[in-house]
């Protein structure tokens, strides 16, 4: 006989996420990027958070997700009890991935510059190149004025907002159908969206995971995640061009050049 899953016995927690999302980022008082003596605030309290709440969540969900089966592979776990887990584990996911999730959305609608950061610009193309051609030793390209976050990383941040508006979307709407009636051909046509989604989603993740955890050039901005700072002579070498965007004059470099 199967068990209540959580799913159905406590689906106000799905609920209530969103909302308590919501809610922190009212009460969140952001800090600003600034250079502070050899290091540079990078990430500030809230950032860590919603990072780490919607990265957690995402890594459960996706494990979950495909242990129990997407639309074109077969679930890994099986039936009756470990299924059972398998989705309670999900469900706990949810409810974290949708609180980071909100709460990172209503920061950004509350400081819009934090939004805008995110996004490509028209030197997207030009710095990537430049970017990863000076990655594979290619002599004859320097360090592109980067600036918070590489242009490549925006250009990625576009698939994970879109893959990650898909799978709210459609998971909601699964949510819902265990409370009420959905149309079978909403379902027909949520399902395979919520698989598809996952695998783009999966695609960016294991991406992000390598190019921001794995590769020693990125442990010190991994290193940030956790403590909020980079050091000053990284955001010379890797993000010029936001360093120009806090106001930071190199001194040193300046003197040499007039020397």
């Amino acid at each position: 006989m199967q068990r209540a899953l959580l799913f159905d016995s406590a689906t106000w927690l799905i609920w209530l996420a969103p909302f308590l999302g919501v809610l922190a980022a009212g009460f969140t008082r952001r800090r600003d990027p600034v250079v502070q003596g050899d290091r540079v605030l990078r990430h500030d309290g809230a950032a860590r958070l919603e990072h780490w709440a919607h990265g957690i969540g995402t890594a459960v969900l996706l494990v979950s997700g495909i242990a129990m089966g997407v639309w074109f592979l077969p679930a890994f776990a099986g039936s009756g009890a470990p299924i059972w887990g398998w989705m309670d584990l999900h469900f706990a996911a949810v409810t974290v991935f949708l609180f980071g999730t909100f709460y990172y959305s209503a920061n950004t609608l509350l400081e819009k510059k934090r939004f805008r950061e995110h996004l490509p610009t028209k030197n997207a193309i030009e710095y990537t190149k430049r970017h990863y051609g000076l990655l594979l030793g290619m002599k004859k390209f320097t360090m592109p004025p980067e600036k918070k976050y590489f242009e490549s990383e925006k250009m990625a941040y576009i698939l994970a907002l879109v893959s990650t508006s898909v799978i709210i979307l459609t998971g909601l709407l699964k949510v819902a159908a265990h409370a009420m009636n959905v149309p079978a051909w909403l379902m027909a046509v949520v399902t395979p969206a919520h698989d598809i989604a996952t695998v783009a989603m999966l695609a960016f993740f294991l991406a992000h995971v390598f190019f921001a955890a794995v590769l020693p050039m990125s442990w010190p901005v991994l290193k940030s995640m956790f403590t909020g700072y980079v050091s000053l002579e990284h955001a010379k070498k890797e993000h010029a061009g936001w360093l120009e965007e806090l106001g930071y004059e190199d001194k040193a470099k300046k003197d040499k050049t007039v020397a």
